[in-house]
């Protein structure tokens, strides 16, 4: 190997070597720039609604549900929620997912519960016995009282798109992330829920 071969040799590896870390700061200046879009937004939105298991990749970071559900129907009226998530986003399949930060939090957030739970009878014997059966389920969440917010890398970003979203999509929205964390204490099911293919939004 001459002298100006191993020259261009080291040339190459240079200019490929990020010294500074330019590339990764590329990254997150470019990741942070498209969450601020509004188009990229609405369609963060809609894929959440629609193609959410295909699109996107959720890491929960916390998730703390409370409140009087476990009164029984007819004491029970609140919850509050603390719901923080990571999703790795595939927007586009040609480009590396971009990462979204949304955290949930609600107090005092409206609710229903209904219940068919029979508590049985006891009747001496085994046969002539009735055991226990049915229980309570969340039948509507005011999802409105839940306050939405994007991040990234620590940084509130501007949900644009969301605040400019019906309300109806912006329940839609809530609901779509925060009904598994609820349901991990007590069942939800809504009696009307709303659903995204009934409003002209995506």
């Amino acid at each position: 190997m001459n002298k100006r071969e191993l020259v261009k040799i080291i040339d190459e590896v240079v200019s490929d070597f990020d010294f500074l870390g330019n590339d990764a700061n590329q990254k997150g200046v470019d990741s942070a720039n498209i969450l601020k879009n509004e188009d990229f937004q609405k369609q963060f939105i809609c894929d959440s609604l629609l193609n959410k298991n295909t699109k996107m990749k959720i890491d929960i970071l916390d998730a703390i549900v409370s409140g009087d559900y476990e009164e029984g129907p007819e004491e029970a009226s609140k919850i509050n929620i603390e719901y923080n998530l990571k999703i790795h986003y595939t927007y586009d399949q040609s480009k590396e997912p971009v990462i979204v930060e949304l955290t949930f939090d609600g107090d005092n957030v409206p609710i229903g519960v209904d219940s068919d739970y029979d508590k049985g009878v006891w009747a001496g014997t085994m046969p002539d016995s009735t055991p226990p059966s049915g229980g309570d389920w969340v039948s509507s969440i005011d999802w409105g009282y839940i306050a939405v917010k994007m991040w990234f890398e620590g940084e509130e970003v501007p949900f644009t798109a969301f605040e400019k979203a019906p309300v109806r999509i912006k329940n839609i929205f809530i609901r779509e992330y925060c009904k598994d964390a609820i349901e991990d204490n007590i069942p939800v099911r809504e009696k009307r829920p709303d659903s995204v293919r009934n409003i002209p939004y995506c």
